[in-house]
């Protein structure tokens, strides 16, 4: 991003009035714009600009939330059917011109497959620490693991109910969040069909899988092909990566076959998102709204229920778009109830359904999770750095 449209992004973001002090839509965006790709920035610059006033903002950045954002991170368990609209015209044009490519859901009818393909092609290691898989030829005494096929771009966002118009709406809109703000899928025609493609999966630890999966362990390209440095966060898990290399480098190399490597372009896409939600602080938000969608059984069917009405009830609502929202204060009283109870008082029907398939991620060890007086702003890591381990 040039100065000049940095400086324009800047005016129109100070000119921003937050609802209240919890009110983070000027952070969101100036943390957003410091990840993206150079195109991603223009078009993000050209969004914020479109938005003639405050509330257009605010649904700006609830649309990249749950339309992008959760998404993303929403693997193996339940997921909105919602996707709250971009606040600009055109992108409605977008939605229906990707709709009218008649793009295929994918199944896991082929994994076992695409699972031999990266094995050989991966030598039966684990990308990430070397270790060989325990369940295929290694050498005598070798350090094994259990290693599974781990998705780049997550495998839910390629699986949908084709006949369903709900679902294929919004399978739309991702995709057209994604292409919008990482033009790079256009450039290398990487749609939902090829997820289940060898460039779009890497063999980890079964444990280090799940850190990759909630993007607490990212690929940073080094400028050397086919060579990146392991990030992880404070939040990541410490038992997982102690096998690390203790300089945190990694070399891709084909083993064995022609399979492709994983592609460069889509690493640098999760490595964005996760440094993102990380100095942004919305990895601790979006866990806390995964994990109440999970307490309250899923959404309503209907998909009458949408993110921004379960943020309200849950007490999270950090980014409001509504003008005449109560104040935090005012709301304490109802926050302290349980969430089912919230929910029954607001006419909010949450029934166990919408169930998405996702990837094979195991699940994260329960963490007890903070009351809301206990809730702390995160701090903002913004050029968190990798250490070897032990130092």
């Amino acid at each position: 991003m040039s100065p000049s449209s940095r400086k324009k992004l800047d005016q129109r973001l100070n000119s921003y009035a937050p609802l209240e002090p919890t009110d983070k839509t000027k952070d969101f965006l100036r943390d957003f714009s410091k990840v993206l790709p150079p195109d991603g920035k223009k078009n993000l610059m050209e969004d914020v600009s479109g938005c003639t006033d405050d509330e257009k903002l605010r649904q700006l950045v609830q649309s990249i939330k749950d339309g992008l954002l959760i998404p993303m991170k929403a693997q193996g368990g339940k997921t909105p059917v919602e996707v709250t609209p971009s606040p600009l015209s055109d992108i409605e044009d977008s939605i229906e011109n990707l709709k009218s490519l008649n793009i295929e859901p994918i199944s896991r009818n082929s994994q076992s497959q695409l699972r031999h393909h990266c094995l050989q092609r991966d030598g039966n290691k684990c990308l990430a620490t070397g270790q060989y898989s325990h369940s295929h030829a290694h050498p005598k005494n070798a350090i094994t693991t259990h290693l599974e096929a781990a998705h780049v771009i997550p495998f839910a966002l390629g699986s949908f109910q084709a006949d369903n118009s709900e679902a294929v709406n919004r399978h739309a809109k991702i995709w057209v969040n994604l292409m919008r703000y990482f033009p790079v899928l256009r450039s290398i025609s990487f749609t939902s069909e090829q997820i289940n493609s060898e460039k779009n999966v890497l063999m980890l630890d079964s444990q280090l899988h799940t850190e990759f999966g909630q993007f607490r362990l990212i690929f940073e390209a080094t400028g050397v092909t086919n060579q990146y440095r392991i990030k992880t966060f404070p939040d990541t898990a410490t038992g997982p990566i102690r096998n690390l290399p203790r300089n945190r480098l990694v070399n891709f190399r084909v083993h064995k076959g022609s399979w492709e490597l994983p592609d460069p372009k889509l690493l640098q896409i999760h490595a964005c998102i996760g440094n993102f939600l990380h100095m942004s602080g919305q990895a601790e938000i979006i866990d806390k709204v995964l994990k109440d969608f999970e307490d309250c059984g899923g959404l309503a069917p209907s998909g009458s229920t949408n993110i921004e009405a379960l943020l309200a009830v849950s007490g999270l609502s950090l980014l409001p778009s509504h003008s005449n929202e109560t104040p935090k204060s005012h709301k304490s009283a109802e926050n302290s109830r349980p969430l089912e109870e919230q929910g029954r008082l607001s006419g909010l029907s949450l029934p166990p359904s919408n169930i998405e398939e996702t990837s094979n991620l195991q699940k994260s060890p329960e963490k007890q999770r903070p009351t809301e007086n206990q809730r702390r702003p995160r701090p903002k890591f913004l050029d968190t750095e990798n250490k070897p381990w032990g130092c």
